[in-house]
């Protein structure tokens, strides 16, 4: 991978800022455990599937970053990569301590040495966005339109064909198919008339600006739901900085940071992930599979080195 595929989407927090002692962390055992002293120098990659632009991963999982941060007494890094292939990539290669991924990459996650912590709580659900003036309000509509997804190793975009399949649309056939870098792109793209119906879900939406989102609707089509983001962190921190991770994980929605990013994200706290996630996601690895690109590695480092 080429460095100018590269991108690091938030800097070192500053060193002075980690001194300060725990605040309103919970109970006494939990903050006895993330008040442990990290190694010096030590520094967490945190990977962050890019279903969001670089600037609305930035902003959203700031308040994570400095809570994590300040709990664990550890310079957090956020990475991301310019599409989920890369992400994926990277992931596998251990180039992430800490990863939050969509829920069809577990397996390969969990082979490679991912341990899952915790999952929103909140499921995803499947949306078809229209503009308010299209003239499309049932399924029936959809037949001969545009029809974009995120890219295509997103879960949108795999769920959202497999669902098109259950329609019995098919691709340049009986619809235009379209991909767009991101979920944030698409929703513009479908304001902006570049194409007619959009799939994505929820959490995109708050995102946007009130007058983009006011012009926009979600069609009542009976959207199906599935499970949300997974946060993993790598077996190679050990299972001493795993249990401290998973404890600051646990304390995060009671946070001042996580009242905020709850707030903001509608993902409604957090739920125990467990090896029985990965169980039940195993009916996606072969689409995943299928969607890659090449049979060579898909990558060797970490975006943002």
């Amino acid at each position: 991978m080429q460095k100018a595929d590269h991108f690091l989407i938030l800097f070192f927090a500053a060193l002075c800022g980690w001194a300060f002692p725990l605040q309103s962390i919970g109970g006494d055992g939990a903050e006895k455990i993330l008040d442990a002293a990290n190694p010096a120098g030590k520094v967490l990659r945190l990977g962050i599937a890019p279903f969001y632009s670089a600037p609305a991963l930035l902003r959203t999982h700031h308040p994570l970053r400095d809570h994590l941060s300040r709990v664990l007494k550890t310079d957090v890094v956020v990475y991301s990569a310019r599409d989920h292939e890369r992400f994926l990539g990277s992931a596998l290669d251990a180039g992430y301590d800490i990863v939050i991924s969509p829920v069809h990459f577990l397996p390969m996650l969990a082979q490679a040495g991912f341990t899952p912590l915790v999952r929103y709580r909140a499921p995803l659900e499947l949306l078809l966005i229209v503009r308010k003036d299209s003239g499309i309000e049932r399924l029936a509509d959809l037949r001969g339109r545009r029809i974009g997804l995120p890219d295509r190793l997103s879960l949108y975009h795999i769920l959202g064909m497999k669902w098109l399949d259950t329609l019995d649309l098919r691709p340049e056939t009986d619809y235009t198919l379209s991909e767009t870098p991101s979920h944030m792109a698409l929703l513009l793209a479908v304001h902006a008339g570049q194409t007619d119906v959009g799939v994505t879900g929820h959490p995109p939406l708050l995102l946007l600006d009130a007058n983009v989102r006011d012009r926009l609707k979600a069609l009542d089509v009976g959207h199906p739901v599935f499970p949300s983001l997974v946060t993993l962190a790598h077996a190679d921190l050990g299972g001493k900085e795993i249990g401290r991770i998973r404890a600051a994980l646990e304390v995060f929605p009671e946070s001042p940071e996580g009242r905020r990013f709850f707030a903001s994200s509608g993902y409604g706290g957090y739920v125990p992930a467990t090896m029985n996630d990965v169980k039940q996601a195993r009916s996606y690895e072969p689409l995943v599979r299928r969607f890659l690109t090449s049979s060579q590695d898909i990558a060797r480092e970490p975006d943002g080195q």
